[in-house]
């Protein structure tokens, strides 16, 4: 769950506080990058998130905080949260949609193997979805 400014990336202090209670393949990857282009950052008005009482901590802290720096763009994959941003007027994106952007602009190169590497790490997307996103990325199943 991360906010994604014109040139940054936030990622919220719930956001990563939950990745360090398990192990979790992304954290090394995600610590690396602290400080480049992503960064870590702190909600300003901590009592906003009692505005959210059915969400969890971390996409709490990422609507929160996307309306607090007037970031539109989310990155979000829990329904519910999604439909509470969009009626806050933010744009969410999920993680498949995330890494086809990534696939499009070159930053990686297969969107299937990402896809199979998320799903063995019990990441759970549709077929539909899945079959559509490899289509849009080239990859089509076959």
């Amino acid at each position: 769950m991360l906010l994604l400014g014109a040139d940054q990336i936030y990622v919220p202090v719930a956001v990563l506080a939950e990745i360090r209670q398990k192990p979790d393949p992304a954290l090394g990857p995600i610590q690396a990058m602290l400080g480049t282009w992503l960064a870590e950052c702190s909600l300003t008005n901590p009592e906003f998130l009692k505005l959210l009482p059915d969400l969890g901590a971390g996409e709490r802290e990422v609507i929160v905080q996307a309306l607090e720096r007037k970031v539109t763009s989310v990155v979000l994959d829990d329904l519910d949260a999604r439909r509470v941003a969009r009626r806050l007027g933010l744009e969410p994106i999920g993680t498949v949609g995330l890494l086809l952007a990534a696939k499009k602009r070159g930053i990686i190169p297969s969107l299937r193997a990402d896809l199979d590497r998320l799903a063995a790490m019990g990441f759970w997307i549709s077929e539909q979805l899945r079959a559509e996103a490899l289509k849009e990325a080239g990859e089509e199943e076959g």
